[in-house]
């Protein structure tokens, strides 16, 4: 397995290299030119390749995908289908620096609290198990009177149990809905009877940000949608995307096909205010700005909530097993 990886990500060019090669293609040098300037001992055989098979006739959107990094592979590969390769490695390019700077900073908000939480609950559910029987026993010898640190021990376990399967389900739910149908169904659901959840205003901050990303490489509100309808990536935004084309169509105005319940409520009066003053692109940023401080302060909360909650659970173990083993220092005192 270990050697099927290492030949696969061997025949997979870097983002850097794609970075590198978008640049030199705005030069307007050939394919081949930019090759030749990229060749480097890691990747000169993935374009030697590349350069064979454009020699044999084949064409480079036929040929990029099996050599481009997963990174931006979906994106590259439902743009070619209606752009040309420099245009779509520029647009996926973007689309994934985008993404991938909002992702990071959600990740490193909460990711810390998360593991210091699971980590504590695995502990404390693996010492219910293993540790406190022998702990009581002990005690007992000094005490018969431990009836009421047994009433808090079970007090104890159903919580870690509770915190811990909870913690575990919550993981299979994530990993239930990665499927894209379903992750989509999911939303459907949530802006139906929670409208304005942090779970709507992330997706539809992901779907305005790509779509500006479209308009300010040029692109018009129409054709900027159909781009985004084929993203197969990115369910929740093809899905946004489609109903928002579908409005259009149907003749109503972006103002009033932005008031579905799938979008972010605060969205229409940016996009009144952007038609108003004819400055799509910074009125849009505006609302990203606004929003992604929003997500940020509520997914900040939620980090420090599990924080304390971590502390609460961990100084509630610390007392009552200090409880525990003062025992026998009072069992003494008192003979």
């Amino acid at each position: 397995m270990a050697i099927l990886k290492k030949i696969q990500f061997n025949n997979i060019l870097s983002i850097e290299d794609m970075m590198y090669l978008c640049r030199l293609l705005n030069t307007n040098l050939s394919l081949n030119n930019c090759f030749d300037l990229l060749s480097n001992s890691k990747n000169i055989k993935i374009f030697e390749k590349i350069k064979t098979r454009l020699q044999k006739g084949e064409l480079i959107e036929n040929i990029i995908i099996e050599y481009t990094p997963v990174e931006i592979r979906s994106y590259l590969d439902a743009l070619l289908s209606s752009l040309s390769f420099n245009i779509a490695l520029k647009l996926s390019l973007d689309f994934y620096e985008k993404q991938n700077e909002n992702k990071n900073s959600l990740v490193n908000a909460i990711l810390y609290p998360s593991i210091l939480l699971f980590l504590t609950i695995t502990a404390l559910y693996l010492f219910d198990l293993y540790g406190l029987d022998s702990l009581f026993s002990l005690m007992g010898s000094f005490s018969s009177d431990i009836n009421i640190y047994h009433n808090i021990r079970v007090l104890f376990r159903i919580v870690i149990t509770v915190i811990y399967y909870g913690f575990l389900i919550s993981v299979l739910i994530i990993i239930y809905y990665r499927q894209p149908k379903r992750i989509t169904l999911l939303y459907i659901f949530i802006s139906r009877y929670f409208s304005n959840s942090l779970f709507n205003i992330y997706y539809c901050e992901q779907f305005m940000s790509l779509l500006l990303i479209c308009v300010d490489h040029g692109y018009k509100t129409k054709e900027s949608l159909q781009l985004l309808k084929k993203m197969k990536s990115k369910p929740i935004v093809a899905f946004l995307a489609f109903h928002l084309d579908d409005y259009l169509l149907k003749g109503e105005s972006l103002k009033e096909a932005v008031k579905q319940k799938y979008y972010d409520s605060s969205l229409s009066r940016y996009i009144k205010l952007a038609n108003y003053t004819n400055d799509f692109s910074n009125i849009i940023n505006s609302y990203l700005l606004i929003t992604r401080e929003k997500i940020k302060r509520k997914m900040k909360q939620f980090a420090l909530t599990i924080q304390l909650t971590t502390y609460m659970i961990i100084g509630a173990i610390i007392i009552f097993i200090y409880q525990l083993l003062f025992m026998p220092m009072q069992a003494i005192t008192m003979y």
